[in-house]
């Protein structure tokens, strides 16, 4: 996608970040649909391994009446938030990479993040169990901390901070704009962790838990996720650039400075 670089490194409203989030995710789809596939791949592999307990017929009843199933679920919640954070990790620099018309090379991109491992890691780690307690719990505490932390992904990768130096440093950069950036990152997110809860929970309220009937609504979701997540990148890369543009005077060649370490 070639424009004018400037024009996207300047202060941008809600409406102009999703116009210009949907424009970039129409036109560079199938290179961003790249960058997903492995880690939503992984997730799948990873659910898929962790249900097999709950084909029909399986020895599980007593201990899922134990709570073995609701801590299934809660790794599994905790596995899809985690695998979708380092997506989203894996886009920033892709994405950021092409604003300095660099190619898209998921590849590459997906290298950066194994250089910074251990800050990704720890990092993810730290935010997805924070959120994953309060989806579980309160859900709207789970939201809230969604929002605040967001920007942890794009932290790590584009300024080399990691653990809770990036929570903190997502949190100053969320801070006075909470509002604009739930409106950007909490939709999406909101219809894929509903599609989560419908995998996890539908075949207990039917009754149905033959593993064929997991691997069906766990495929579904997962091509779902597939359609969807790029879109969300494109729009918390931008958010990422806009808020930062807003209270540190960013610019392209800061941009550029960044991106310096990278692998393009």
């Amino acid at each position: 996608m070639k424009s004018e670089q400037h024009i996207r490194l300047k202060p941008m409203t809600v409406m102009e970040i999703a116009s210009w989030s949907l424009r970039f995710y129409q036109e560079n789809f199938f290179r961003l649909l790249i960058l997903v596939v492995p880690g939503f791949a992984v997730w799948l592999i990873i659910f898929l391994f962790v249900f097999r307990h709950d084909a029909t017929g399986s020895p599980t009843q007593k201990i899922q009446a134990a709570g073995a199933h609701e801590l299934y679920v809660a790794f599994s919640l905790f596995v899809f938030l985690f695998m979708s954070a380092v997506v989203t990790a894996v886009g920033i620099i892709a994405i950021s990479g092409q604003l300095v018309d660099k190619e898209m090379n998921a590849g590459k991109a997906c290298m950066r993040v194994l250089d910074v491992g251990f800050p990704v890691l720890g990092t993810l780690t730290l935010s997805t169990i924070v959120i994953t307690i309060g989806l579980r719990l309160f859900l709207i505490p789970g939201i809230i901390a969604y929002v605040w932390f967001c920007l942890a992904p794009s932290v790590v990768m584009m300024e080399g901070e990691g653990g809770l130096g990036a929570l903190k440093r997502s949190c100053a950069i969320v801070k006075d704009y909470f509002s604009k950036t739930f409106l950007i990152v909490v939709p999406v997110a909101i219809i894929e962790i509903l599609l989560a809860w419908v995998i996890l929970f539908l075949p207990n309220l039917i009754g149905n838990h033959s593993y064929l009937y997991y691997l069906l609504l766990s495929t579904v979701f997962t091509v779902l996720l597939l359609l969807t997540a790029p879109l969300k990148i494109a729009a918390t890369t931008m958010l990422y650039y806009d808020l930062r543009v807003r209270k540190e005077g960013y610019d392209l060649r800061t941009l550029v400075d960044e991106l310096t370490e990278s692998p393009f």
